[in-house]
């Protein structure tokens, strides 16, 4: 079973982590592609790939993962990546139909 501290700390950690921010704002606005379909396609790959990073890096650590706990990592990387790149996507939206 998976507690909240262990759920809470995954998050904490998704939060600080710098490629995070710098992904999604950069999957976000138009270098990549205009179309909102493949933003999001992007963003999920990049979100799942995240997840195995963050995976590999606490594995590292010494850190042991069940099967539930990866599944959960992961998840939770492509979740936060898709709704983070997606908040930040409409925002330069909204900044470029206001000028």
């Amino acid at each position: 079973m998976i507690d909240n501290d262990f759920i809470i700390s995954l998050l904490i950690g998704s939060f600080r982590d710098p490629i995070l921010w710098i992904i999604s704002i950069v999957i976000a606005s138009n270098i990549t592609s205009s179309l909102y379909n493949k933003k999001l396609l992007y963003l999920s790959i990049a979100g799942i790939i995240w997840g195995y990073i963050r995976l590999y890096v606490y594995k590292s650590f010494g850190e042991e993962f069940t099967l539930n706990q990866t599944f959960v990592l992961i998840l939770l990387c492509l979740i936060i990546m898709v709704s983070i790149g997606s908040s930040v996507y409409l925002i330069f939206k909204y900044l470029k139909s206001n000028t």
